[in-house]
């Protein structure tokens, strides 16, 4: 099914989750079931080749929806559309299949994610066996050093496991992954916020490089709005649940228009200011 106007559309997505104390304490303390509302209402659109960010503080529900995107949680209530074929209602088993070899995920730990007995060659090529993107072990093999020569790593490290590598390689090693079911729609989870910041910069002008090279559409979710200022097009803000804000990366800077959206602009630390107050500070060093 072809024919969307956006190649991401996501409609009044929501999802809340169950706090509830167990029966027993319930039974005997009292009281009934509890909820909580981790999103509520989002809609937003993704055109092909842009990279949508998703920023807001830890609670914010950024990362639930990020997980709804690829279908690794269900909503209660919205759709998610990709392409034209919904993830969240009724498809075919074909139009799933083909579906999830289009979208893959960026998790926010990179060695969490990453399988530690097994080594960065089958941990690569495993996507592409299981969704049969290539016909043979040998294809696979091929294909993963490619993959691994894109990202900046080298063919020789399919043979070492993940423990051996630094977090940046990992992560490294974890977009190769994301690559290897020829995926063109990414989530990636806070894919710096577990790295040094000499190494973040790394990886988000390899992210770049990729996304001009192999089309990809991304979709960014942090809670930092000085990286996705320069990697994103558009920025939605989200805050106890809800999208509160959409706008482009620049004019967002300028004119935002939510309160919330100003205290995190507010919050991002400022060159300028930095270097204002180091000049004012006075006094002979200590010997």
């Amino acid at each position: 099914m072809s024919g969307a106007s956006h190649f991401v559309e996501v409609r009044n997505l929501s999802r809340r989750f169950d706090v509830s104390k167990p029966w027993l304490n319930r039974l005997i303390e009292g009281g009934g079931r509890r909820y909580v509302e981790a999103v509520r209402d989002v809609s937003f659109d993704v055109d092909k080749g842009e990279t949508f960010a998703l920023v807001g503080e830890s609670g914010s529900g950024k990362s639930t929806v990020a997980r709804m995107l690829v279908g690794l949680m269900s909503p209660d209530r919205g759709s998610v559309t990709i392409d034209g074929t919904s993830i969240t209602g009724e498809a075919s088993r074909s139009e799933q299949r083909a579906l999830r070899r289009r979208m893959q995920m960026i998790f926010q730990d990179p060695y969490a994610s990453l399988n530690p007995r097994w080594r960065v060659g089958r941990i690569i090529a495993e996507p592409m066996l299981a969704l049969k993107v290539v016909p043979s072990s040998a294809d696979a093999a091929s294909e993963t050093a490619r993959l691994l020569t894109l990202v900046g790593m080298s063919a020789g490290d399919m043979r070492r496991y993940p423990h051996e590598f630094s977090g940046g390689q990992r992560q490294r090693i974890a977009i190769a992954r994301a690559l290897a079911a020829r995926a063109e729609f990414i989530v990636c989870d806070e894919p710096t916020s577990a790295l040094d910041v000499s190494v973040q910069a790394q990886i988000l002008n390899l992210m770049r490089d990729l996304q001009q090279e192999l089309g990809l559409t991304y979709v960014l979710i942090s809670h930092n709005l000085a990286v996705v200022r320069h990697m994103a097009g558009r920025i939605g803000v989200m805050h106890a649940g809800r999208l509160v804000e959409v706008q482009p990366a620049r004019q967002l800077f300028v004119s935002p228009q939510h309160d919330y959206t100003r205290m995190l602009i507010g919050s991002v630390p400022q060159m300028s200011s930095a270097m204002r107050r180091a000049s004012s500070t006075r006094g002979a060093p200590c010997p």
